[in-house]
């Protein structure tokens, strides 16, 4: 037996730009931004996952308390120099720490993104915007960088050609991609697409600022680098410790 997504999230996603289709019942092949496109009448089964990636997904899910579908949104932060992304739930009662997953590839090094080809890992508070269940790199989830904070950092610099097209996705190669495997891209694609609440926040910070403050010397390059690491800083402060 396929099951199909529920109307609601599937709207939920074509709100925000997303055009889904067959996820996990056929080899994935093109372009990792390569788009489909699918009828109103289709709305209501936009979406069919294989049942034992959703049995996966539900046993994570049991693991932490929560029910399948998850009822929450969802944030994934993400370290570099730890290479763990983590997964966390977000409802009434706060945030809840559900799962790490290590990164198998992350090209470029501590810093963010400036511009197209640099090979960087954006730096920063983004949230993704696209599912891709045709991905060369199986499946994957775009990120929306360049952000608010990139371009405007950026016209202030007068630079441009930033780049994009910035996913996280299967296999283990990355060219300023986050690379988690093909097993672990699966369940964190089902979670998202299934979580109540539409795009997941993603935190992408060069270590983990809870435990080591984040730098803030004046001489850091670029200038704003401490501004930008405040605001992560910030943000991390609302998720607990955790174990890795």
């Amino acid at each position: 037996m396929i099951y199909s997504i529920i109307k609601k999230n599937a709207l939920l996603w074509m709100l925000h730009g997303m055009v889904l289709s067959l996820l996990l019942a056929v080899p994935m092949s093109g372009k990792a931004a390569s788009q489909t496109t699918v009828s109103a009448a289709e709305e209501e089964s936009i979406i069919h996952i294989v049942p034992h990636v959703e049995e996966r997904v539900r046993a994570v899910l049991a693991q932490g308390g929560f029910a399948y579908p998850p009822p929450a949104s969802l944030s994934f932060l993400v370290f570099k120099e730890e290479r763990i992304l983590e997964v966390w739930l977000h409802n009434e009662k706060g945030a809840h720490f559900l799962k790490s997953y290590p990164v198998l590839g992350m090209s470029g090094y501590a810093g963010p993104k400036q511009r197209q080809g640099d090979l960087q890992v954006p730096e920063g508070l983004y949230h993704i915007v696209w599912l891709n269940p045709h991905s060369d790199f199986h499946l994957s989830m775009k990120l929306d960088y360049p952000n608010e904070f990139d371009r405007r950092k950026a016209e202030e610099e007068n630079r441009s050609h930033l780049g994009g097209d910035i996913f996280i996705h299967g296999g283990t190669s990355s060219v300023g991609c986050i690379a988690m495997g093909d097993a672990a891209i699966e369940e964190l694609f089902v979670m998202t697409l299934m979580a109540g609440s539409g795009p997941a926040e993603v935190i992408v910070a060069p270590y983990d600022f809870r435990r080591q403050p984040a730098p803030s010397h004046p001489e850091l390059l670029p200038r704003w680098l401490p501004e930008l690491y405040q605001q992560i800083a910030t943000r991390l402060a609302a998720y607990p410790m955790t174990e890795y």
